[in-house]
């Protein structure tokens, strides 16, 4: 009974390591926020670089963490392109929303040190009125 009830907490010891080793390229950045032109956008910008493959989701978000993402682009490099031995990923949101306030981006396979958010209000003539970088 008793190397039963051992091997059952080990095994769920176990378990709960594995669960967050793999979570643990995993992190959330975020920008202050900043209000928009009211007939102007917020872009926001998310760069990594890292020894594996990154996945990159941005996204703005008003003041209650709403999301009002209306466009976007992503790009991704291997180490063959880059020269460097390290993986490369941007990917960008932008919304035109009156209540769009901030960036939000979830990042896995780097670490925090690697990657990189910025987020720009730009005025109705395109012209970058206020910039902002998170953590």
């Amino acid at each position: 009974m008793r190397t039963t009830m051992t091997a059952g907490i080990l095994g769920a010891m176990i378990a709960v390591l594995a669960a967050g080793v793999a979570e643990a390229g995993t992190l959330t950045v975020r920008t202050p926020s900043i209000v928009p032109d009211p007939d102007g956008y917020l872009n926001c910008r998310v760069e990594a670089r890292a020894p594996r493959p990154i996945e990159i989701v941005a996204k703005i978000v008003t003041g209650t963490g709403t999301d009002v993402t209306e466009f976007g682009t992503g790009f991704r490099a291997s180490p063959a392109a880059t020269g460097d031995g390290r993986y490369y990923a941007e990917q960008t949101a932008g919304s035109l929303q009156d209540g769009a306030r901030a960036c939000s981006a979830t990042v896995k396979g780097a670490r925090r040190g690697d990657v990189s958010v910025t987020l720009t209000a730009f005025d109705a003539s395109g012209n970058a009125i206020a910039t902002v970088e998170g953590n």
